[in-house]
């Protein structure tokens, strides 16, 4: 009973964010990014989300794990279930890594700061790998202090291993943790003098990089086969993609890796420009964490990077697990940054939502050196429990902010709108004048209706606000037809309206 009481704070938390998940996943529609994903690659299956990498932002792990689930049949569950369930478990996850070390109130407040931050909150619902990633991290990190602990096991090595490999096959950017992590297990076993140790984890990383290297080389296998069976100068045009791959590994090969590296996800801009903008970056960042705290939120993590150094200096002949979370934190903030001025980029902020953890675990690391200095056991006790309530406090003042359930989708939403007043699966043949078009009617109705290029060929079509506004520019990203008059003319003579909404209307062929 007295274990369950302990457990109790984390257990109530995990409760109340897996049913505001479960809630948010279901009813918050989602936005292009994850209709693009379960469109080409969960609704496809497993095998062929595992080979296929048209454009930099599929998370192929991701996709993979998802498309297993979505035979359930449901797709919200297909697109969105790994994000859930990942969710879920990093709450636990680092919660038990911070009771390592904390007392139950501090590691529940770590727990509540963590899960109150808008870009995890966010994310751990959306068909996307940020939040799968963050999984993977927090498995490493336990790996490494257990290992560091002298705790490590075979398992240890293997789940430390593989979280790496996974975590870079969900998201190549994930190098921007799996790095700082096998820096930080690496010092502290040097600090530790466990050279056994440190080489078993130096092998379980070289190991996780070859295993990556083959998850990612079947991927250039494929793209570079496809790419030369469709290329008319290559003396395999027109051939079967598998014959190719058998004839010709090493150049299938190389033309995928060409491919993927001629088109990087994050791309670099001037490095003086990268230095001198890295606070207003980080500030955006932080905004992105808790809502219009940038500013604060960085000076706060500058203080927490300060004190968490002196911290792990001063314990560093204690080798203990304060010592790794102290280090942790200090290789992650530090590390970080450098990493982005060595490339020279500013990568998308949903990239860098990892460093929420070492963030709040170095909130929690600094409190309790300030509760340790209160002598009295029962008011040491007592000021984590204040902690706990602050940062319970500042969870509840997050979850009722309309910001953190304000929709996700705009566009999308509306197209579901208009669909929805007519008998979707009428539609046979239709000419797209955007890319949502086709995503929506996948997902939400499981819809794929032959599609054509030109408008005499389709029955149905949909026009949008762009298509009637003459001064709307195109984007390259997604595709949208512009303004049109002949396209409007034509379709005003040839179809008529059969619903829509104020902002689309969906017509058909007039068969009369």
């Amino acid at each position: 009973m007295k274990n369950k009481l302990v457990k109790l704070p984390i257990i109530v938390v995990v409760i109340l964010m897996a049913v505001i998940y479960l809630v948010r996943m279901f009813t918050n529609g989602p936005w292009y990014d994850e209709l693009y994903t379960y469109y080409y690659f969960i609704s496809r299956g497993p095998a062929y989300a595992a080979i296929h990498w048209p454009v930099p932002n599929n998370h192929v792990g991701y996709s993979v794990l998802s498309a297993y689930l979505d035979y359930l049949g449901n797709p919200y569950i297909g697109l969105r279930g790994v994000s859930f369930l990942a969710a879920v478990a990093n709450l636990i996850l680092l919660y038990r890594f911070c009771a390592r070390f904390l007392d139950r109130f501090l590691s529940a407040a770590v727990t509540l700061m963590y899960c109150s931050a808008y870009l995890i909150h966010s994310l751990a619902v959306q068909g996307r790998g940020y939040t799968l990633v963050i999984t993977y991290l927090l498995i490493a990190m336990t790996c490494a202090l257990n290992i560091g602990m002298g705790e490590g096991r075979k398992r240890d090595y293997v789940l430390f291993g593989l979280s790496l490999m996974l975590g870079l096959y969900t998201i190549p950017s994930s190098l921007y943790w799996v790095l700082p992590i096998c820096l930080t297990g690496g010092l502290f076993l040097l600090f530790a003098g466990k050279k056994s140790e440190l080489f078993k984890l130096f092998m379980s990383g070289v190991v996780a990089a070859i295993g990556t290297f083959f998850l990612y080389l079947l991927i250039w296998l494929a793209i570079g086969a496809n790419l030369l069976s469709k290329d008319q100068s290559s003396a395999f045009f027109g051939m079967n993609q598998a014959k190719v791959v058998l004839k010709a590994p090493i150049d299938s090969a190389l033309t995928g890796i060409n491919y993927m590296t001629a088109t990087p996800y994050i791309q670099s801009i001037d490095r003086v420009q990268c230095i001198t903008g890295l606070p207003q970056y980080f500030k955006e960042l932080f905004d992105n964490y808790y809502d219009r705290l940038g500013s604060v939120v960085l000076v706060i993590a500058v203080l927490v990077l300060v004190l968490n150094l002196v911290i792990a200096i001063s314990k560093r002949n204690d080798k203990d697990e304060e010592f790794y979370g102290a280090l942790f934190v200090s290789v992650f903030m530090i590390f970080v940054p450098v990493m982005l001025v060595v490339q020279s980029v500013h990568p998308y902020k949903r990239v860098l939502s990892f460093l929420a953890v070492p963030l709040t675990l170095g909130l929690g690391i600094i409190c309790r050196e300030l509760t340790d200095r209160i002598k009295d056991k029962k008011k040491e006790s007592a000021a984590s429990i204040c902690i706990m309530a602050a940062a319970t406090l500042f969870w509840v003042l997050a979850m009722t902010n309309p910001y953190y359930r304000a929709p996700m989708a705009d566009r999308e939403n509306e197209l579901k709108a208009a669909f929805d007043t007519i008998n979707v699966s009428d539609i046979d043949t239709i000419y797209y004048t955007d890319d949502y078009q086709k995503y929506v009617l996948k997902f939400y109705y499981d819809v794929t209706p032959t599609e054509y290029y030109t408008l005499e060929e389709a029955n149905y079509v949909v026009i949008g606000p762009e298509q009637r506004d003459e001064t709307y520019d195109s984007p390259v990203w997604p595709v949208f037809y512009p303004y049109s008059e002949g396209l409007i003319n034509d379709v005003s003579k040839k179809m008529v309206v059969i619903g829509g909404t104020d902002n689309y209307t969906i017509y058909a062929s007039n068969t009369d």
